[in-house]
């Protein structure tokens, strides 16, 4: 089992992504002009009996004067793109809503909306999200570390045809008590072999490993890691983001995907945080919070560095000041007892990133952080997978812990950390050395990563990875790979 060694201090984006706007400075919006609520001749964007609509035709009112926003003590004026991202979360959970209820296409006259690729509104809605709510986390064992295991496996490829590869591979029921790498290495390569992705195009490569050359072991090291690591981290981590920055510390798992590796946790009764305690902006949402912004927010982030986390609260909380300012009717998400879900800070995190692809259609003047007008995938209607009347929302969701707000206030600091995989070899200290740690032995080690092998002094690889030593000594013993090197 590999184990944990060393570690580097790095704080995340100079500030928290969780300190409560209520804690901080105060948090305001004025409007030039007066609030319209819905009125009867808003469009119902729930209703199948509504006429479709684009985003340009969504609000029957007069487009209303931009509102002066405060966050964090900060001036923003917004651009067209933040009326957009509510117009724009009306539309797509109307489309969804047509395509519950059976419609036939088109499900929108929007053409942006009608011919590219769009996550929906709230995240749990989207394919994968639901296959890990109903496949992954409520079919099967709901033992604490089998929970974990199937998460965490899931996590490593985020993708549904590997997770059936492997089902169909080891019988129809993947656990961690009959994890063995070698099995699922064989199964994984022979995929490769027949030119199969095995990852989604969010999931970048890593470096190659000591024991294995494949991504996808890496991957598999990793899980077993988190396997020993997490459960105490789960167990007694009083903020969302204590559970983030130990994540978000393991090699390669950088920022978004311990963010989304979180978010699956959420799904389960494993991580159980209120819904708006803990964001992370992506670089997608970073970019189109600029498109909302504009130079405002380059100014505002040289004075609050966290404040696109900030933003996000806000704009969480303000939400129907939004739709009702626009005229906008939005369908919530309800559960089966009739409770509404508003739209939490990962689903508007989602959503500003969405709206920051569709602004490169909609309003192509207006940059956001990078160079890129392209879409990667276009849509097509007639090839819609049916979607069910009703969706899978977690269950863990009703734990009633999660209606009580745990939001830390002190910045988001991510210690990385290296991780040993294997002890090599044993030598005698050099002197240049030893006057550094003092030890009279040294171990070679090699590390999890793209990271060559060093020697480091033998008390500290004991204290820090005792069972690695242990199978180095054991191979010694046996006359196997492991070898001493003397002192010349």
């Amino acid at each position: 089992m590999p184990a944990i060694r060393r570690s580097t201090r790095a704080s995340m984006r100079g500030g928290s992504a969780n300190s409560d706007p209520s804690d901080a400075a105060v948090t305001s919006l004025s409007f030039s002009s007066s609030l319209r609520s819905s009125s009867s001749g808003s469009r119902d964007a729930f209703s199948p009996e509504c006429s479709l609509t684009s985003l340009s035709s969504l609000s029957t009112s007069p487009e209303p004067k931009k509102p002066t926003i405060v966050v964090c003590g900060q001036k923003l004026e917004p651009t067209i793109v933040f009326d957009t991202l509510w117009r724009w979360l009306v539309e797509r959970k109307a489309m969804y809503d047509r395509r519950c209820k059976g419609m036939p296409a088109p499900w929108t006259q929007d053409p942006i909306l009608r011919h590219w690729k769009f996550c929906n509104a709230y995240r749990v809605l989207d394919r994968t999200s639901q296959f890990v709510v109903t496949e992954v986390i409520e079919r099967g064992s709901q033992d604490r570390t089998e929970l974990l295991f199937r998460i965490l496996l899931f996590n490593c490829f985020n993708r549904i045809e590997t997770w059936t590869l492997l089902k169909d591979a080891f019988g129809g029921a993947l656990t961690y008590a009959q994890l063995d790498l070698d099995a699922y290495n064989k199964v994984l390569r022979a995929a490769l072999d027949r030119k199969q992705s095995l990852f989604t195009n969010a999931y970048m490569k890593i470096g190659k490993k000591y024991d294995y050359h494949e991504n996808h072991m890496h991957y598999l090291q990793q899980l077993q890691i988190l396997m020993r690591d997490l459960p105490p981290i789960l167990d007694s981590a009083r903020y969302a983001a204590d559970v983030f920055e130990r994540i978000a510390a393991y090699p390669g798992m950088g920022n978004f995907m311990a963010y989304q590796l979180m978010l699956s946790l959420s799904y389960s009764p494993l991580l159980n945080f209120a819904a708006n305690d803990f964001v992370v902006p992506g670089l997608g949402a970073s970019s189109g919070l600029t498109k909302m912004f504009g130079a405002s927010l380059r100014h505002a982030k040289q004075h609050a560095p966290d404040i696109e986390a900030q933003i996000l609260r806000w704009m969480a909380s303000t939400q129907r000041t939004h739709f009702a300012r626009l005229g906008l009717t939005f369908a919530y998400l309800r559960g089966a007892n009739g409770a509404e879900h508003a739209l939490d800070v990962a689903d508007l995190e989602h959503a500003v990133c969405e709206v920051d692809k569709y602004a490169r259609k909609a309003h192509p003047r207006i940059r956001g952080l990078g160079t890129r007008t392209n879409f990667r995938g276009s849509y097509h209607e007639a090839t819609a997978r049916p979607l069910d009347a009703v969706p899978a929302l977690p269950r863990a969701w009703a734990d009633p812990a999660r209606r009580v707000a745990r939001v830390r206030a002190t910045p988001v600091e991510v210690e990385k950390r290296w991780c040993v995989l294997k002890v090599l070899a044993e030598r005698a200290t050099p002197d240049e050395n030893k006057a550094v740690h003092g030890d009279e032995w040294e171990y070679q080690v090699s590390w999890l990563g793209s990271y060559a092998p060093t020697w480091e002094p033998r008390y500290s690889i004991a204290e820090d990875a005792p069972e690695l030593v242990d199978e180095f000594k054991a191979r010694n013993k046996s006359g196997s790979k492991g070898k001493k090197i003397r002192k010349v």
